[in-house]
């Protein structure tokens, strides 16, 4: 029997992380019917039925299960024997697919890519800025960088900056019309700039100080699904924001931003770097973990972006 085609077996791999044949056909430039008629191609070649289909997901069957198994480590073990080898030659190539929170993206990843990049030409860097949790086996990434633990198993995590957390900020502006709140309950009198995510906006801020906790239950004068909008509207004044300390260190060192209740604590928000565990680690993405490792030292001193 003649061994699927390269291309089929790789198709097949986007369809089962994306779920449906119209989703991969948009990743790889193609049609449906293109593979469609690949997929049969390749259930043909293997004498299997790989999905069952239905009208709004194709879902794997036992034997669909068993070629992805298979498909997937041949697909990794040839990705990693590339990156050996241009390895062995002194370089790092292909792609480096990365989601990173919207804000802190910016701020700071943003200059982390360019100087990985510097160093390693060949790397081609994919770049996600958003703010809600990305399925890293669906979407294809390499690394993303999440504030808060991961939640789904399968994942490796390491922290890059465990003692993060929230703090409540305006601008200098905002703050000359509106009196500095003494304790966390006084925010219920100032607007509130809220972070979105899937409809759930946030709202219930958590402070503490020694033995005394307290959550305050804003009430939104604005939201937004995207944290650098928050920390926008936060430097014109538009009201108080309850941001990561990492995403306004900048904005707080220049004084565009200015911190209430320094005498408080806010929330943890720990940022961890995550990789799936079920994937070879190749030396470009190996490469490139180890230098966010790096670049963490500095964002635990404290350092501006």
């Amino acid at each position: 029997m003649v061994g699927p085609g390269f291309a089929d077996w790789q198709w097949f791999l986007r369809i089962v992380e994306r779920g449906s044949l119209s989703a991969a056909a948009r990743d790889l430039g193609q049609t449906p019917a293109a593979l469609s008629l690949a997929l049969k191609r390749l259930e043909t070649q293997l004498g299997a039925r790989l999905f069952q289909r239905s009208t709004r997901r194709l879902t794997l069957t036992p034997e669909g299960e068993i070629w992805y198994r298979s498909a997937h480590a041949a697909q990794d073990a040839l990705a990693s024997g590339l990156d050996e080898l241009a390895a062995q030659r002194g370089e790092l190539s292909g792609p480096l697919r990365l989601s990173v929170p919207s804000d802190f993206g910016r701020q700071y990843v943003l200059d982390w890519v360019e100087e990985f990049v510097a160093r390693h030409p060949g790397v081609v860097p994919m770049l996600t800025l958003r703010d809600r949790v990305d399925d890293l086996v669906a979407e294809s990434l390499d690394l993303a960088l999440r504030y808060g633990p991961p939640r789904e198993t399968g994942l490796i995590a390491t922290p890059l900056v465990a003692d993060n957390r929230r703090v409540a900020v305006a601008s200098p502006d905002y703050w000359a019309r509106h009196p500095l709140p003494a304790h966390p309950q006084e925010l219920l009198g100032h607007a509130c700039l809220a972070f979105a995510l899937r409809d759930a906006v946030h709202v219930s801020w958590r402070f503490n100080r020694d033995d005394e906790a307290t959550t305050v239950s804003m009430r939104p004068s604005r939201y937004a699904n995207d944290g650098a909008v928050v920390s926008e509207w936060a430097r014109r004044g538009c009201g108080v924001a309850y941001k990561s300390r990492l995403d306004v260190a900048g904005d707080l060192a220049a004084g565009r931003l200015v911190a209430a209740l320094s005498d408080w604590q806010g929330e943890p928000a720990p940022l961890y770097l995550v990789r799936s565990g079920g994937r070879l680690l190749s030396p470009r993405v190996r490469a490139f973990w180890d230098f966010c490792l790096g670049k963490a030292a500095g964002l635990s001193r404290g350092d501006s972006p």
